[in-house]
């Protein structure tokens, strides 16, 4: 009896992490509230449509969520209520449009003791498609779109990482909406690249997209070159006048990097035009209305650069509508192989060559802490490439790494701790990754164990077994 209760539990938990895998790698939103609208599971899509983590989504009840504005109807309630499937439009917090259904699960006895709730992004179809017919069109467009990014895409930018994949799918999202972006991040980090995918994702992706980096223009040629100017506006300017960037991306996407060295007098230009749509070319009189989406980015801290006054508060605040931070290179090691392969593949495309890297390279590359980010991963790629040129040179590679490699693996064991047998070491190993990743998480169980993937239940049994080893060594 007590082998057939192991193994259905056993079956039980390969069920819900099954469950939990398939929901996770859905492209759309899913999730699964009880009949009071508690929400039992659901995956990180749905979460950043509502912009909270799935942590948060996992501990809210769907009325809280339309009465704190996170989107605006529940179909889910609608089901419950009249015991059928509902369905309908329905657009989030940071306006996300949907077309979302909702079905009940009834027991015998015609109650309603769960509902599946999924969404998918709605657009404009003709009138009168039937439900199903509207369902079988956006299938369809999802396979193109899918294949559309597949070849277009491949090796534009590398995701292996979750922090990656997260972002990818946030910019995804906004992409469907003409709000203003704001891209945060290190120098380096890709910020243009992530730009230039949300242009490519968006209903603007058959227009321009003009791209200006506030940074490399003198503070005296930069109003010209966003506003344009119009003949004889000034000395030195030219006789037949300008076309502005603004002017240069209507109907399109202006890219607006380096947004943190826009000089203050231009800051207030620039607010006017995103308050007014108008733009105004030097030494004209006439406002022309424009239509375009302003992506911006900086690597600067614009809270504080507000707070010291080198900012526009109101200028920061209508930028900062929908925040994405790139993580740093050295966040996201999983995503540094791939990317020095993709680099390596066309540098060696574009000399000619066939160079490889073996494991020692592969090691140096982990454990380089890459302060310039991309930008200095893919210089490092090309030296090594162009070195395989020289004789003798063929492994050589401009970085402190390997150096770094050794000196970490020969003090690792001793700033750790680490001695005795295999099995202490490896739960001294555990316990310290344990409260480090709870650290990480500010203490939050559910998040922790999300990240160290394994259930919470678990998570709690090892905090107690961590907390009775702590009781028994300071007896």
């Amino acid at each position: 009896m007590k082998d057939v209760q192991k193994r259905a539990k056993k079956n039980y938990e390969l069920a819900q992490a099954n469950l939990k895998q398939i929901f996770d790698n859905l492209p759309h939103t899913i999730f699964v509230t009880d009949k009071c609208g508690n929400i039992l599971l659901s995956n990180s899509t749905t979460a950043m449509t509502l912009d909270m983590t799935l942590d948060q989504l996992l501990k809210s009840n769907v009325r809280d969520l339309v009465e704190r504005g996170f989107y605006d109807k529940s179909y889910a309630l609608e089901a419950v209520e009249k015991k059928c499937p509902q369905s309908g439009v329905l657009t989030t917090k940071i306006g996300i449009v949907h077309y979302s259904r909702s079905t009940p699960v009834i027991d015998d006895r015609g109650e309603v003791i769960l509902v599946v709730t999924y969404g998918i992004p709605h657009s404009t179809e003709e009138p009168g498609l039937s439900l199903e017919e509207k369902e079988q069109n956006s299938r369809r467009k999802r396979e193109i779109e899918y294949l559309r990014r597949t070849v277009l895409e491949t090796g534009t930018i590398v995701a292996e990482s979750q922090e990656m994949k997260q972002v990818l799918l946030r910019a995804h999202n906004v992409a469907q909406v003409d709000s203003t972006v704001l891209l945060l991040g290190e120098s380096g980090t890709g910020k243009e690249v992530l730009a230039k995918y949300i242009h490519r994702h968006s209903k603007r992706a058959g227009k321009a997209f003009i791209a200006l980096n506030c940074a490399n223009l003198p503070e005296t040629l930069v109003e010209s070159e966003l506003f344009g100017y119009e003949k004889g506006a000034f000395t030195g300017a030219s006789a037949e006048g300008k076309v502005g960037l603004f002017e240069a991306a209507h109907t399109g996407t202006l890219f607006l990097d380096e947004i943190a060295e826009l000089p203050l007098f231009l800051q207030a230009k620039l607010l006017r035009v995103l308050e007014t749509c108008e733009v105004r070319r030097i030494g004209s009189n006439i406002d022309r209305k424009m239509d375009f989406r302003l992506i911006a980015a900086t690597n600067r801290d614009l809270e504080k650069m507000v707070q010291e006054g080198k900012f526009r508060s109101d200028l920061y605040y209508r930028l900062h509508v929908i925040p994405i931070v790139i993580p740093p290179l050295r966040e996201r090691p999983e995503d540094i192989a791939a990317m020095a392969l993709k680099f390596l593949d066309s540098f060696n495309k574009k000399y000619g060559l066939h160079v490889e890297f073996d494991a020692k390279t592969f090691a140096a590359l982990q454990s380089y802490k890459w302060p310039g980010n991309v930008r200095e991963l893919r210089s490092a790629v090309e030296r090594k490439v162009i070195s395989s040129l020289q004789d003798g040179q063929a492994d050589l590679l401009a970085l402190d790494a390997a150096d770094q490699e050794n000196a970490f693996r020969d003090n690792i064991f001793n700033l750790l701790g680490l001695d005795g047998n295999l099995r202490d070491v490896l739960k001294t190993v555990e316990r310290k990754y344990i409260n480090y990743i709870l650290n990480e998480c500010g203490g939050k169980v559910g998040k922790a164990a999300e990240r160290l993937g394994i259930y919470r239940t678990v998570l709690y049994r090892k905090l107690k077994e961590i907390e009775k080893q702590r009781e028994m060594q300071n007896e």
